[in-house]
């Protein structure tokens, strides 16, 4: 029985935050309020008057920390309120306190929905996009099925969502900073309510006051921490499996797909390249000399990720194993016994990646992957899951996982440390694989000091963007896996996760020729694009249907090469705001219920939709387009937005268009990402009607961290049309960098022709025009 907080009594301002205090006895709990900026707002409920300051999912260090200085002033926004007195902060607090409430064994937080509000974000989820309506428990696992109605929770669980009011396009956002269980019920117990409870004695909420999802976001991503830019050759095609066997088999395949002429930047090694399934180790009859495969694949320009799980053999002859034991490094039960769980060697133990010398120590381990060429790192099962089943005693919440009261030792033997307090796992659980994979990350970059790691993560929690990218976990081969694909990456663009894609093709079961193509022209344009299928399915590389399926994925693929500045343009844009690269239609057209609506088709930035096909058979497909003419990008044909159009789609196409009056950038087809310099670099003017456009392209060396000193270039363009005349004008911003770059070659699309034109570069700035 939750007994609801009234009447907070206000104590003092200590530091940063202003103080109440309300109810008595068992009921007696703390409510500390912080004003962090003019759209971010902190509450925390705190029972015992302890002030907890163990925040995982906040930025640890570095640019993603939100400053704890003074607040700051909004200047020029009539809709929010100028502070100027400590009384005027207390007032504005005041107005969060409400809806509060706390149990014996819990807290609560009710807060009102509005009729036409949606709920975005929360992470992965199999069911509809707008999450309102559901119980959404936070809480990873690999969940033990795909069936859409029994599965409740899955790898990557964030506490933050986005309210969108439909209609009027208002958001606002909140984040329950906890990385235990928490339940989100978004209006599914009373349809007008939101409730967020917790376990334990403290509630932590930070409020986002928008108004939009893009100002929600931007202020979301300054507080948990932003996503580097990665590697640029991440943004190619990645073909695996599990599993290529042996090293011959892997090189077989890298040769055909050169051969065959599919762009591929990456092949990715499963979890039988190890030595039974030890981490950090090769079997030594299947890939006996590692180092020279993999350097036999860096010469044709394929890249090499490997697999890694957190579960350690218990082997005594395994120097992994001896470290982990020997240092005191792995979880055990707070009497000391040691929590064991079985994984693919069988019993394993478990690193605390809670602590920072852990961190250090599995970092470290990568030394000799890296040492033999491996290019990036693939973490997986680290929600962290088991194989066996918990004792009775011990029961699960959700999939089977340590036991609630496995303790992580965060401050070593201290009450607290750098890390923070020790906790049990029950209020850790859905840190432990972000932190995995902040130990490699962290691991990489120093090893490869001015190098960009690459970390591919299965769970994660709010922050984990600024550690890896994910992909959605094992999907299946299934037509309904598509819209699936497209409403998850589309959510997780929402809860703050830019870098994300499904596995292609569908991992589970057999795939077929149709099938994969219209998975690949989904997943193309998705931000990580890779194709990946499980043991004892069907062979699922691009030729694997034969024609006419493989050349229909060929350019499918080749569209995203051709689309490579355009879409690492959307990744810097990510880097520096934390906008999703692949956006729901409500992001930009938050204001119409018909784009809303829409959830099976999407964005790649603002200017390009992508409606993917996805039922068998299908030659065409009806598209609700958000107001505004739109033109198919294969042939230039002219829809009228705010209404639903049928659009052809053919095996080797899908509906592709591009908004009127916008820039599309773009590139000459490569078989890898930087197999030549963008010479000419084209930039496409989608120009309908008198108007005027613009695109500002952003490129760097793609490999080091010089851009974060100002090694980068931006080349912004400018197109208007008025009556006859087109105006053309490039404006060079290369300072620290300069593309190596002779020409653009500049296509207007206007008035049903196409006009081109070749513009030398290196001008600084040049103006054009053109009479129809």
């Amino acid at each position: 029985m939750f007994t609801a907080i009234t009447q907070p009594r206000y104590l003092r301002q200590w530091g940063r935050e202003h103080l109440w205090s309300a109810g008595e006895g068992a009921h007696s709990v703390l409510l500390a309020g912080a004003v962090l900026g003019p759209q971010i707002i902190r509450v925390r409920l705190l029972r015992g008057m302890q002030l907890d300051e163990t925040r995982y999912a906040l930025a640890d260090g570095g640019p993603g920390t939100l400053p704890y200085h003074s607040w700051l002033v909004s200047t020029g926004d009539e809709q929010w309120p100028v502070f100027g007195k400590q009384a005027d902060e207390r007032d504005l607090l005041e107005t969060y306190l409400q809806g509060f409430a706390c149990s014996e064994t819990g807290l609560r937080l009710v807060r009102a929905l509005g009729s036409k509000e949606r709920i975005y974000g929360l992470g992965e989820s199999m069911g509809a996009m707008n999450r309102r309506g559901e119980n959404c428990p936070v809480w990873n696992c690999d969940p033990h099925t795909r069936d859409t109605d029994s599965v409740k929770t899955m790898y990557t669980s964030i506490p933050f969502y986005i309210g969108l009011h439909a209609g009027t396009g208002r958001a606002y956002g909140l984040l329950v900073d906890h990385s235990g269980f928490v339940e989100m019920d978004m209006g599914h117990t009373s349809e007008q309510e939101a409730q967020i409870t917790v376990e334990g004695d403290n509630l932590v909420v930070y409020f986002f006051t928008g108004p939009t999802a893009d100002a929600v976001l931007r202020e979301y991503s300054k507080l948990t921490g932003y996503m580097p830019l990665p590697p640029r050759w991440t943004l190619g095609y990645h073909q695996a499996r599990w599993s290529y066997q042996t090293q011959q088999e892997v090189e077989a395949v890298v040769t055909r797909l050169r051969e065959r002429q599919h762009p591929c930047d990456a092949v990715w090694l499963d979890i039988d390249y190890m030595r039974g399934f030890r981490c950090f180790t090769w079997d030594p009859d299947a890939f006996p000399d590692p180092a020279t495969m993999i350097a036999r694949l860096h010469e044709q320009h394929v890249h090499v990720v490997t697999i890694l799980d957190p579960g350690i053999k218990i082997d005594d002859d395994y120097s992994v194993y001896q470290q982990g034991l020997e240092r005191d490094y792995v979880c055990r039960y707070p009497d000391g016994e040691l929590f064991t769980g079985t994984v693919w060697p069988g019993p394993c133990v478990f690193p605390d990646f809670s602590r920072a010398e852990v961190r250090d120590w599995w970092g470290g381990l990568y030394r000799d992957l890296l040492d033999q060429g491996v290019d990036g790192v693939w973490n997986d099962m680290n929600e962290p899951a088991t194989r066996s089943l918990a004792p009775v005693e011990r029961p699960k919440r959700y999939g089977n996982t340590m036991d609630d009261d496995v303790l992580h030792r965060a401050g070593g033997e201290q009450p607290a440390g750098p890390d923070g307090p020790a906790v049990s796992h029950s209020l850790f659980h859905n840190a432990y694989g972000m932190q995995m994979a902040r130990a490699s990350h962290d691991g990489i970059a120093r090893l490869r000091p001015g190098a960009r790691p690459f970390v591919l993560t299965r769970s994660g929690t709010a922050g984990m963007q600024r550690y890896a990218a994910l992909w959605t976990g094992d999907n299946t081969s299934l037509w309904e896996h598509i819209p699936l694909a497209i409403r998850m990456c589309l959510n997780l663009g929402m809860s703050g996760v830019p870098f994300v894609g499904p596995d292609i093709g569908g991992f589970w079961n057999s795939s077929n020729g149709e099938l994969l193509v219209r998975f690949a022209q989904m997943g193309v344009l998705a931000p990580f694009c890779r194709n990946h299928t499980a043991k004892g399915s069907a062979d699922q590389e691009p030729w694997a249907f034969g024609e006419p399926y493989e050349s229909a994925f060929r350019t499918a693929i080749e569209t995203r090469y051709r689309l490579l500045p355009y879409l690492y343009t959307l990744f810097q844009q990510a880097a520096v705001t934390g906008a999703p690269i692949m956006r729901a239609l409500c992001y930009h057209y938050p204001n119409d219920e018909r784009a809303c609506d829409e959830e099976t088709a999407f964005l790649l930035g603002e200017n390009l939709l992508s409606a993917p096909i996805y039922e068998p058979g299908a030659t065409a497909r009806s598209v609700y387009l958000p107001p505004g003419t739109w033109l198919d990008y294969w042939d230039g044909t002219e829809y009228p937005g705010g209404t639903t159009c049928e659009i052809p789609a053919p095996l080797d196409r899908w509906p592709l268009l591009v908004r009127e009056n916008s820039i599309l950038p773009s590139g000459p087809l490569m078989q890898y990402v930087d197999q030549q310099p963008t010479n000419p670099l084209t930039f496409t003017c989608y120009m309908v009607s008198d108007g005027s456009a613009t695109c500002t392209l952003y490129e760097d060396d793609g490999t080091t961290l010089a851009y974060r000193d100002g090694a980068f270039a931006h080349t912004t363009i400018n197109c208007s049309v008025s009556r006859d005349l087109v105006t053309i004008e490039i404006e060079e911003q290369h300072t620290r960098y300069q593309p190596p770059r002779t020409a653009y070659e500049v296509s207007i699309w206007v008035g049903g022709r196409v006009l081109r034109e070749r513009i030398p570069a290196g001008q600084g700035t040049t103006k054009v025009r053109i009479v129809l």
